[in-house]
């Protein structure tokens, strides 16, 4: 196994792999993973065989003496294909050993890809972290409904549905994310005195790019006004909910939750998973209990989010 440092020629090899992968997502494709590359230094590493094979990928950027898999993205693990076996990303770990502290990076962070986006059984990472002796320092729980299974409604799921059978609020899918963008960068300022991960320009731009893989949803009211909306990544027959956010007229007819029983309810035929997010900060140690049950409201359950930190 050998290993090198991405770079722009290598893009073709590195979107190939990732669409054929078993266990990658489209944010990692150089697209997605370059809006933001002003703001992070790219160190993503390429493993190929002797014969020059691409084996596999890491996306990563480097912060200082660590090769963070990737500080701008949910989660960025080793990105496998169906020929990798068991033994592989062990191999890929020793490599990594061997020829990253001579590039002075003495340590590394790696997120995992969570297993609901996995086509095939993709976990021979986490085997090589704990044969390398990574330790776990971020667990956050991500509330997840099984579209194909799903647990009985509650209360709130039957509230929804009404109010969407009165004719107060209807779901549209929307081409583009700039009916309700402000409601989102409103939302976050109110709540949480912050501002959303991106700028309107750049999700407008990823949006673009992508445009199966990102839905926009926007609740109106009977009036037209747009009450709520969501932004919602489609891929591997997960949808993860990105962003929702709605107005305060909205709020007092929980607009969001209209949205959330319309995408539960079908509107994205052969989806498997839907994925609300996590509800945690601190590092996994403090869980919002309130958004825990409000998402489980509409039949979810927990996955796991996981960070390990290795030594070099």
């Amino acid at each position: 196994m050998e290993l090198s440092v991405y770079s722009g020629e290598l893009k073709p090899e590195w979107d190939g792999m990732v669409s054929r992968s078993k266990n990658a997502t489209f944010l990692l494709h150089r697209d997605y993973m370059e809006y933001h590359s002003d703001r992070f230094r790219d160190c993503s590493l390429v493993f190929t065989s002797h014969d020059g094979e691409v084996r596999g990928l890491l996306p990563a950027n480097i912060s200082g003496d660590t090769l963070v898999s990737h500080g701008g993205l949910t989660y960025g693990g080793l990105v496998m294909d169906d020929k990798t076996s068991g033994i592989d990303p062990i191999g890929m770990f020793d490599v990594m050993r061997r020829d990253l502290p001579r590039m002075g990076i003495r340590r590394s962070v790696y997120k995992p890809v969570p297993w609901i986006y996995h086509r095939h059984p993709a976990e021979e990472d986490l085997y090589a972290l704990f044969r390398n002796g990574a330790r776990l320092v971020v667990r956050n729980l991500a509330t997840v409904v099984d579209l194909g299974s799903p647990i009985p409604s509650s209360r709130l799921w039957k509230r929804a549905a009404k109010r969407r059978r009165q004719g107060c609020i209807d779901v549209v899918e929307v081409d583009s994310p700039a009916e309700f963008w402000e409601i989102i960068v409103e939302d976050r300022r109110v709540r949480h005195n912050a501002v959303p991960v991106h700028t309107y320009e750049e999700m407008a731009r990823l949006k673009a790019m992508f445009p199966d893989k990102i839905r926009c949803m926007a609740a109106y009211g009977p009036c037209g006004d747009v009450l709520a909306g969501a932004v919602i990544y489609a891929d591997r027959g997960v949808l993860h909910l990105q962003y929702a956010a709605a107005t305060s007229a909205g709020k007092g007819l929980y607009a969001t939750d209209v949205i959330y029983h319309d995408v539960v309810s079908g509107r994205f035929p052969g989806a498997r998973f839907f994925d609300f997010g996590t509800s945690n900060e601190d590092g996994g140690r403090y869980l919002n209990a309130g958004m825990v049950a409000h998402k489980e409201e509409f039949g979810g359950r927990s996955v796991v989010y996981d960070t390990y930190e290795l030594e070099f």
